[in-house]
């Protein structure tokens, strides 16, 4: 019998879904992109899932769904065997509640370490060493750029003089940078867009607000799970700055004295670790407050156990700073409308309280 062709897809997470689809692609493997999360995508995710789980399995599940009724076999799941967080139980259970609800689909799991990826990658691709190399360099290379225009976007968006060019400059990049599927052509692309962002007309003499996004690094770094706010903050005349991302998880895992770095920074109001970004978020925004902010957003999915265990000490960086806080929980039964008007009050108190701070200047 003739063993079946792998068909691959994986969860989607925002923008970088782009670099992951061009690492399998480049590997010469059969490959299914989830598409861009929706409502719907939500709400079959949150109808097989465990109700009390966190909200990134829910909308995984449905990614997986629409990718499977397009013809996909094989389910990229990377996973972390170590410390309190439950997404090391992730790929179990996805695999779990999808074959107990019909779907016969495979589950390559594996944990973050670039030996296990190494490992698992070459086995069922079959590529060769040098092959390998080029599709993760390439992989990297688009990694970068989607986080470096990223950056460009929350700098350029509150002080552009055209409403909207930052934002279309960021749509145009994207997708070019999906289609590319050659380097040479990819390093033209990326000097043009940058080239672009240069040429962006903005107010110069403009001093803005600066908010601090700090929580955990799925709902942070989707813009759809997110309800983009950090296109909303931009346009509201706030300039955003976010130091997760996935470069800054990767670091951590590649250099171990990143985390005691963190751990020793924080002592004062956590002296062990909670899992996921936790300690992560804590030593963020102890950095936004001594860089002088305006306003601190945390997000995190709903149950996520890391986050809220760690909100009663942001909450008390808060009040011995004064800075703005605004926490967002997130899952499949909050409203749009809703956040946008948690935001629309968090972004008065960050206006006043700037304008105070600079008034005391004077």
């Amino acid at each position: 019998m003739e063993k079946e062709t792998l068909i691959i897809t994986f969860p989607r997470w925002g923008n970088y879904t782009i670099a992951f689809k061009t690492l399998f692609t480049q590997l010469g493997l059969k490959v299914i992109p989830p598409e861009k999360t929706n409502s719907e995508t939500i709400a079959q995710g949150a109808k097989l899932a465990p109700e009390m789980y966190c909200f990134p399995l829910k909308v995984n599940i449905g990614n997986y769904l629409e990718t499977i009724k397009k013809g996909a076999n094989t389910i990229f799941m990377v996973t972390s065997l170590g410390g309190s967080c439950r997404l090391r139980y992730y790929g179990v259970v996805q695999d779990k509640v999808l074959k107990e609800a019909g779907y016969d689909v495979n589950f390559i799991i594996f944990d973050q370490n670039l030996k296990d990826i190494y490992l698992k990658v070459k086995e069922i691709s079959r590529a060769s060493f040098l092959q390998i190399f080029k599709a993760v360099r390439f992989f990297f290379k688009k990694l970068n750029f989607i986080e470096a225009i990223e950056r460009k976007a929350q700098y350029f968006r509150p002080r552009e003089k055209n409403k909207g060019e930052t934002d279309s400059l960021l749509i145009e990049a994207f997708v070019g940078a999906d289609k590319i599927e050659k380097e040479k052509e990819f390093s033209r692309f990326k000097k043009e867009i940058f080239k672009k962002f240069s040429n962006i007309e903005i107010k110069k003499d403009r001093d803005i607000p600066k908010v601090g996004l700090v929580g955990e690094i799925y709902t942070l770094c989707d813009p759809i799970i997110n309800f983009e706010v950090e296109r909303k903050l931009g346009q509201e005349g706030i300039e955003v700055h976010r130091e997760m991302d996935l470069t800054y998880h990767l670091k951590k895992r590649i250099f171990p004295w990143k985390d005691w770095l963190i751990q020793r920074k924080i002592r004062p109001y956590l002296k062990s670790t909670v899992g996921g970004h936790g300690r992560d978020a804590i030593y963020e925004m102890l950095g936004y407050v001594k860089k002088d902010f305006d306003g601190i957003l945390h997000l995190l999915p709903a149950f996520c156990m890391p986050e809220i265990t760690v909100r009663p000490i942001l909450e008390k960086i808060h009040q011995e700073s004064k800075i703005p806080f605004l926490s967002l929980s997130l899952d499949e039964q909050v409203a749009e409308a809703g956040i946008n008007t948690r935001l629309e009050a968090f972004v008065d108190v960050v206006k006043n309280y700037y304008k105070n701070k600079r008034n005391q200047r004077i």
